[in-house]
């Protein structure tokens, strides 16, 4: 059952820390409740682009660029061509400790094994088996390490409403940057992928990212979309999964909240069921 409501016509301010100005941004209707991005500081990084360099044999450089992308071992999309390189070192420890917490190893090879592995115990609405991998000390740790450039290319700290609880909740949480840089990141990943290429139109629209459930059902449904071997790939992945994390983790109430409202979900649910089968004939 999902419980998300959303809508992309109502409309509330950003507050900059930073430079403290005023800029208008989109409310997000996010489970159980509705969220403002008020926040962090925004840095907006210029385009590192990246020109090949002539090559002397071009027929073997074509024949190991399309071997090599038909096995997956490479990614036709440039990371450079988004990040600079420095973010992309980020972008690779941020993916390894999200491997290394939720596959136990950081074999990149093994990636793609894992998490095929792990997508039946993923659909779940109380996110039982990701609480329990992830760890968020070590999670909180990671964002020590990375710069606030590449932290604030992807998040920002949203204020927060929990709506289905009495009295409502106000909250801080993770939540999406709206940096046009990762929205062209996830448009470009969505050419060769129909999941991705209605994700970024909804992370444009909305402004906010999906559950990894519905993530979960595209891998399931649609495997052969999901090149799992690329890195890029697994990088999107692990920032799914890891915001998914902290938004169970960063305010506890909001969590035992959440789990009580689908609780309580499920018993209205059962109640509603008719009970078609255990009907008398009389002789």
């Amino acid at each position: 059952m999902r419980i998300f409501m959303m809508s992309a016509k109502s409309y509330g301010f950003c507050f900059l820390e930073g430079q403290r100005k005023n800029k208008t941004k989109r409310f997000r209707y996010v489970r159980g409740g509705k969220q403002t991005l008020v926040c962090s500081r925004t840095v907006h990084s210029s385009t590192v682009r990246h020109n090949l360099k002539p090559m002397k044999f071009p027929l073997l450089y074509f024949m190991l660029l399309t071997f090599g992308t038909c096995l997956g071992q490479s990614s036709q999309m440039d990371l450079k061509t988004y990040f600079s390189e420095s973010e992309i070192m980020d972008l690779n420890l941020i993916t390894d400790f999200f491997q290394s917490e939720f596959c136990g190893n950081t074999d990149r090879t093994k990636f793609g094994s894992c998490i095929t592995s792990s997508l039946p115990k993923l659909n779940d609405w109380e996110y039982k088996y990701l609480r329990k991998k992830i760890s968020w000390k070590k999670q909180k740790k990671l964002y020590s390490k990375i710069s606030d450039s590449t932290f604030n290319k992807i998040w920002a700290i949203c204020n927060s409403t929990f709506l289905v609880s009495k009295p409502k909740y106000e909250h801080k949480m993770i939540c999406f940057s709206q940096n046009p840089v990762i929205l062209s990141f996830v448009k470009a990943l969505g050419k060769s992928n129909r999941f991705l290429e209605n994700y970024a139109e909804k992370l444009e629209i909305v402004g906010g990212f999906n559950n990894i459930n519905d993530i979960s059902i595209s891998l399931v449904d649609h495997s052969e979309e999901w090149n799992l071997k690329d890195r890029n790939i697994q990088i999107f992945l692990a920032i799914q999964y890891l915001t998914q994390n902290d938004m169970l983790k960063r305010d506890r109430k909001v969590g035992r909240l959440e789990k009580r409202y689908t609780r309580e979900l499920s018993k209205k649910s059962k109640k509603t069921v008719p009970n078609n089968g255990n009907r008398c004939t009389s002789l």
